[in-house]
């Protein structure tokens, strides 16, 4: 009974690693970026000059196993951040994606505080002026 166990262990373990390690069955797979939307964001209110701050992101990063959080772009200019939340999806012939919603959940990033006063962050989501804002207060 007990090599049964075993047996029926090491057949799922091979099965999962086949069914988790090819999304394509044939062709080559690609990747797209895309700009994620972001539905809201953590950060400090108040942070001190020269130091570094976190700013959380939570959004739907897309529909389906074949997309992927891939990296942040941050745009400095005078008194704000212009972010944008960037992601990849699998493309290719006969690609099948495996069935459940990836999230940002808590994806972070760090800046610096690198100017007093008010500093504002621009979240920029897919679509025309789809701007999310906040501001925080730099002491020194």
């Amino acid at each position: 009974m007990k090599l049964t166990y075993k047996y029926l262990g090491l057949v799922l373990i091979v099965f999962s690693i086949v069914a988790t390690g090819s999304c394509s069955k044939g062709g080559k797979i690609k990747y797209e970026e895309y700009l994620i939307h972001v539905d809201s964001i953590q950060v400090a209110d108040t942070v001190n000059l020269g130091s570094k701050f976190s700013v959380v992101f939570f959004g739907i990063i897309g529909y389906d196993g074949c997309s992927s959080f891939a990296r942040f772009i941050a745009e400095r200019e005078t008194g704000r951040y212009k972010l944008m939340v960037v992601g990849k999806r699998k493309t290719g012939p006969n690609l099948a994606c495996p069935d459940y919603l990836p999230m940002l959940d808590g994806e972070k990033l760090e800046l610096l505080a690198d100017s007093s006063g008010v500093l504002k962050l621009e979240i920029v989501n897919p679509g025309l002026n789809q701007i999310l804002s906040k501001e925080i207060f730099v002491r020194n």
